[in-house]
């Protein structure tokens, strides 16, 4: 999958410890979907997966975040 209104950064919790402290990372894999806003992160505005999830999971937290209203799938 890929579109340029979606980007993602991959973090080792080992390496970065202040931002799982910040995101409360418990466990992983964690997903965490946020709105964007001047290219960064809006932390505490979006929501997270826990664990390995189906596509259909991660497309509705998408969708969820970006307020689209638009059902996966569905676009404009």
């Amino acid at each position: 999958m890929s579109s340029p209104d979606v980007s993602t950064d991959i973090v080792l919790i080992q390496e970065f410890p202040d931002l799982a402290q910040a995101y409360q990372v418990s466990s992983v894999p964690l997903t965490v979907v946020e709105p964007l806003a001047e290219g960064a992160g809006v932390q505490g505005q979006g929501t997270s997966i826990l664990g390995a999830q189906a596509e259909a999971v991660f497309l509705s937290a998408v969708a969820e975040v970006g307020g689209t209203g638009d059902s996966p799938g569905e676009g404009p």
